[in-house]
């Protein structure tokens, strides 16, 4: 075709036109969302002192490019008092909110804090679920040859407009509603989630989506976040979170699970595939061949083994996925897919290997071997990302010692703000003890049961309310409860694995069994120490049993031997802070609101010495720790509760509403 400077002026002209449109369509929108902060809805009916600091602080930290680590109590209402100020910065300044959990049970309080403040369906709000759980295919496997919603995925959604008509339709994009929509067009619904993520103001998913390589999203990239506003809840769980996600490991059980499923197969794609197995296997061999059963050891990380080993394997594992399409094989597991996904972490995280991370090989059980690159030290790589972010909110019951904290997730020093925030309740409705006089240390346990399931029974016995009781470990728990006499209230045990379903029949039968009580044993770490909500005073009484530190292993020593190393402070990294950091946020199950009265009770000598007693929180005492020692806590607790709740001090209007 000629050149016709006149044609292409005028298709220059029309380009602009378009381009020019969308600008203004857009500085439109921003001009409407920057209208809508300055009146954006408190999602209760009054702002409380407490979360008034909060969103000053959080204000101040953002308009900065601050980060904040906001140390508050449980009951404080920090979902409200940082999604609110965080969003309307954010839409003053054409930014995305990105609110990250460790759990699903936050995401929920986030979406009904989000919905709370959205009743002009003003923003765009969702939640993202996990990939797994948004595969409409039955096999994760994202190639248009193997999926029928990846195949001509470009065309099927301009055909439907799926994106226009969702945007259109809905405030808050429900990963339920996403999902239903998606495979009504046959689309990929994980894909369309993630385009819809991109334009939202609020995005509330988990811990994965901003800080694992693997999982990340494309937008929320290092490159992308400097248009992120990140709140990270819970986020005394980062940092652990953060070593297993950059700790990739593969176990000789999972390559001898592919030897097994391959066996049957023949052909020579199959003899290949099995002798890359093989060669895994045979490299595990010889990284254990001086190991005997349950012993570990280091050793230099085997980089050139194990690229050698992808060379070979992923060509064949590209056949592999083609030989299942040809033959629509379809499986709800496939360890070749396992051991491919494992293979791939591994080789992605050996570039950032260095001193912060040891290379480690362990003999298990019936001579199984455990191969493993350990993150000892999550900080630099966490703070590669914190330093693109605009601005960082991390919050917390449970930060303290705020600087320690701070090392461990790499925040720039003169980059962080901290606040820290009263309890929002009336002291004297909450009674702290410890008793002393048993001992829960390992060597003491065996001899202290009998006393620990005599103590938890008369302090039971001295209230009619429920009761959580926390162990360090499962094997504690049951050896208590083998002792426990006979009770007034019913008992429950946690159960290891127990699903989300079991969670809420208990949770039920807490709020209903009012008569006799319920005293609920449970680990300290799992779903029942943290994350679940107790609303409407269901417990009144959460009792301790121990420190909680995590149990001494090879790799705990590793962890305590590279920060004696670099800090001085191993026993404190890797034993002091997660066992009280557990015993803090267990303790916060107790005060939900101003009408909630209960005791929390700590069993343990250690509680009253040090290092232990400088990780309570001041506001449990007036002077010192050794004030809450006491050697009758079943007549401490029937004398607490036999004063009248009418008694205690008024609440002031603020304290009314149902926390977020």
């Amino acid at each position: 075709v000629a050149y016709d400077p006149a044609v292409q002026a005028r298709e220059c002209e029309r380009r602009l036109q378009q381009l020019l449109s969308i600008w203004l369509s857009e500085a439109r929108t921003r001009e409407m969302k920057a209208r809508v902060a300055r009146t954006l809805p408190f999602p209760h009916s009054a702002i409380r002192p407490g979360q008034a600091r909060l969103i000053a602080a959080v204000q101040q930290a953002i308009r900065s490019g601050q980060h904040l680590m906001a140390e508050a109590p449980t009951g404080s209402g920090k979902t409200a008092g940082v999604l609110h100020p965080a969003l309307g910065e954010a839409m003053a300044s054409g930014k995305q909110v990105v609110f990250l959990t460790p759990k699903t049970l936050q995401q929920r309080m986030a979406v009904s804090t989000t919905t709370a403040m959205n009743e002009q369906q003003a923003f765009k709000s969702q939640q993202i679920r996990a990939k797994e759980k948004m595969c409409a295919n039955g096999e994760v496997i994202c190639h248009e040859d193997f999926c029928p919603y990846a195949r001509e995925y470009p065309q099927k959604m301009t055909r439907s407009h799926l994106l226009d008509r969702l945007r259109a339709a809905h405030a808050h994009y429900d990963p339920d509603l996403i999902f239903t929509a998606a495979k009504a067009e046959e689309v990929c619904p994980f894909q369309v989630q993630l385009e819809l993520a991109r334009g939202t103001d609020v995005l509330i998913a988990d811990y994965n989506y901003v800080f694992d390589p693997g999982v990340a999203l494309q937008h929320l990239s290092e490159e992308g976040l400097a248009d992120a506003i990140v709140v990270v809840d819970e986020a005394h769980n980062l940092a652990d979170r953060a070593r297993a996600t950059f700790s990739p490991e593969l176990h000789s059980t999972a390559v001898r699970q592919v030897q097994d499923y391959l066996l049957f197969q023949e052909g020579c794609l199959f003899e290949r595939l099995r002798a890359c197995a093989g060669q895994a296997a045979s490299m595990l061999d010889g990284f254990a061949t001086s190991l005997s059963d349950h012993s570990a050891a280091e050793m230099d990380p085997p980089r050139a083994a194990f690229e050698e080993l992808w060379k070979a394997w992923e060509p064949l594992f590209q056949r592999y996925l083609i030989w299942k399409q040809e033959e629509k094989k379809r499986a709800a597991e496939d360890p070749v897919l396992d051991f491919h996904f494992t293979l791939h972490r591994i080789i992605t995280m050996f570039p950032f290997y260095g001193r912060e991370f040891s290379c480690v090989v362990e003999r298990l059980d019936k001579g199984a071997i455990r191969f493993a690159l350990l993150c000892l030290d999550p900080a630099k790589l966490l703070s590669r990302i914190f330093q693109s972010t605009a601005s960082t909110i991390l919050l917390s019951a449970t930060l303290s010692p705020v600087e320690f904290t701070r090392r461990t997730l790499g925040l720039e020093a003169d980059r962080t703000q901290t606040l820290s925030l009263p309890p929002p309740f009336p002291k004297e409705n909450r009674k702290v003890m410890i008793v002393p006089q048993v001992r829960t240390a390992y060597a003491r346990r065996e001899e202290n049961y009998g006393r620990i399931a005599s103590l938890v029974a008369k302090m039971s016995d001295a209230q009619s309310g429920n009761i959580l009781v926390l162990f360090p470990s499962y094997q504690f728990l049951g050896r208590v409860r083998d002792r426990l006499p006979p009770l007034l209230s019913d008992v429950i045990v946690q159960q290891s694995g127990a699903s989300d379903r079991e969670k809420e029949d208990l949770l039920r039968r807490l709020r209903t069994d009012r008569g006799r009580g319920v005293l609920l044993l449970a680990v300290m770490g799992g779903m029942y120490a943290e994350g679940v909500d107790y609303p409407g005073g269901l417990l009144s009484g959460v009792f301790v049993v121990s420190p909680g530190l995590p149990q001494v292993s090879f790799e705990r020593e590793l962890l305590r031997r590279y920060y004696d190393e670099m800090e001085g402070a191993g026993f404190e990294h890797a034993y002091l802070q997660p066992g009280m950091t557990r015993v803090i946020q267990a303790a916060g199950r107790l005060i939900r609101s101003e009408h909630d009265r209960g005791v929390i009770v700590l069993l343990c000598n250690r509680f009253v010495k040090e290092p232990y007693r400088s990780c309570l929180p001041g506001d449990w005492f007036d002077q010192t720790p050794l004030e809450l020692a006491v050697r009758e806590p079943a007549e401490e607790i029937r004398k607490f509760f036999s004063v009248s709740a009418a008694g205690a001090q008024a609440s002031p209007s603020w304290q009314r509403d149902t926390l977020f």
